[in-house]
């Protein structure tokens, strides 16, 4: 099992390179463009609209099970 160790981090390692090359790419081809707006319910019901957050920084959870 030992010697599957080193092909894995190899991969790994490529991969990390790989995607520290693109990210920058990735995000010139969005910096200045807006994001659609849409709405979202909070654990209250309470509807938001993403555009009443505009100027303001987001974060945002999609993964949750709630």
């Amino acid at each position: 099992m030992r010697w599957l160790a080193l092909p894995l981090a190899i991969t790994w390692a490529l991969a990390v390179a790989a995607a520290q090359i693109e990210l920058p790419k990735q995000l010139a081809a969005i910096k200045g463009k807006t994001v659609p707006d849409f709405v979202l319910r909070d654990l209250d019901g309470k509807q938001h609209r993403f555009a009443q957050f505009r100027g303001k920084v987001v974060l945002m959870n999609f993964w949750s099970p709630y």
